[in-house]
């Protein structure tokens, strides 16, 4: 029995000595308890985790606190630059925070009763620089088993630098495919145009001509002045066709959950706040629907909410949170809000961003801003925002809440 004991003993220190000395980190955490508070959501028959989460925001830190530290092997301890494992643990809370994004792919999993998940999150180690890993794990079937809960992390900087350059070429391809189509779209405005603007002057020429005579020739001079106002009539028709073309797309409204809008924005532009280490927090009131096109919210959101993160990511700040809200506003109306942490606005920015191919943005076009707006007036809304240096910026705008469904504008 004694010997059994001793080689039970050696075969515990060799595996303990495979895991410290794995070339892939592998941290151990209990989330025991963690454990025992989803199943307590199962029997509660809750099933949608993140209309829960958004309800009680708080949970996400909570469970976070319920869960301990184990073990960590040393490629750990060398992904955060810590230099010793007890330097690690005494800020692996700091280290690793609560993410909503990436424990509650956790939750879910556990939820449901799946037998593995997976995620992405962006570390920061000890000197500060920021690490973006893909993780997995292993869930057991039982209480016992997430005692020790093996996460296996994966740095894939590498691979993120590889796709950003990628991103960068084909953001430069498609920013000189839009100059160029700018370019065709300007020349082909000048050419409507020019015409009908060169004979009102010409026109109007005449006309001061005719007056000038010694003998004014009132009647030809009115007559010209008649044709100038035709030209312009003219000018100005082409004017509002083009403008009409642009700004006023048509659109089907229909009722739909507030939410629903919001879900689509964010699948769309996470993998970009997880490449820039943007946490994004959600607060929309329970059982709000907005009457409005979700393709076209979803492209106001989308194009605020990476104006937020751009915004984020040039402040260079500790705190990285993008918060979005949602909430009724008066009777008919929801309005939401887009705020971020970044280094906020002056006076004069503000009172340009509206305006087209004004961008804060080297490669910006200027007119995501004035496109969101056109989207949101047509539906009946008001765009705004409020911002001081320092303090970030919030964008809102408010859409109406009823509505004839499968009406069309």
């Amino acid at each position: 029995m004694r010997f059994e004991e001793q080689r039970s003993s050696q075969v515990d220190l060799f595996n303990h000595q495979l895991f410290l000395s794995a070339p892939i980190p592998i941290m151990v955490e209990d989330w025991s308890r963690v454990y025992t508070a989803i199943m307590d959501l199962r029997r509660n028959g809750i099933a949608n985790l993140d209309a829960w989460l958004d309800s009680h925001p708080q949970v996400v830190a909570e469970f976070r606190s319920l869960q301990s530290f184990v073990e960590a092997n040393d490629a750990v301890v060398e992904l955060f630059e810590a230099g010793t494992r007890t330097a690690f643990f005494e800020r692996a809370r700091q280290l690793l925070p609560a993410d909503r994004t990436s424990n509650t792919a956790v939750y879910r999993a556990m939820l449901e009763g799946r037998d593995a998940c997976q995620g992405e999150r962006t570390l920061v180690t000890f000197s500060g620089k920021r690490v973006p890993i893909v993780w997995r794990c292993s869930l057991p079937k039982h209480e016992d088993g997430y005692r020790r809960l093996c996460f296996f992390g994966f740095d894939v900087t590498a691979q993120k630098e590889n796709n950003n350059r990628m991103q960068a070429m084909r953001a430069q391809t498609a920013r000189s495919a839009r100059v160029s189509l700018f370019g065709e779209v300007a020349v082909s405005i000048l050419h409507d145009i020019s015409q009908p603007l060169s004979a009102t002057r010409t026109s109007a020429d005449a006309a001061v001509r005719w007056l000038r005579n010694d003998i004014p020739n009132i009647g030809r001079a009115i007559e010209s002045i008649q044709d100038a106002a035709r030209w312009a009539r003219d000018a100005t028709e082409i004017c509002k066709k083009i403008g009409r073309f642009i700004g006023k797309v048509p659109f089907s409204a229909v009722l739909s959950p507030a939410n629903e809008a919001i879900d689509a924005a964010l699948l769309l532009i996470s993998p970009e706040a997880i490449s820039k280490a943007v946490v994004i927090d959600r607060r929309v009131e329970r059982e709000l629907s907005v009457f409005a096109d979700p393709l076209q919210i979803q492209q106001v959101l989308a194009n605020l909410l990476l104006n937020a993160i751009d915004a984020i990511d040039v402040a260079e700040r500790d705190e990285r949170r993008l918060t979005v809200f949602v909430s009724r506003a008066g009777v008919d109306e929801a309005m939401f809000e887009v705020r971020d942490s970044g280094a906020g606005m002056t006076e004069e920015t503000l009172s340009s961003i509206f305006q087209p191919f004004f961008s804060t943005k080297a490669s910006g076009m200027g007119l995501g801003l004035v496109v969101a707006r056109s989207i949101v007036e047509a539906h009946g809304g008001r765009i705004w925002a409020e911002s001081s240096p320092g303090l970030g910026t919030s964008f809102f705008f408010t859409l109406p809440t009823s509505g004839m469904p499968g009406t069309t504008r």
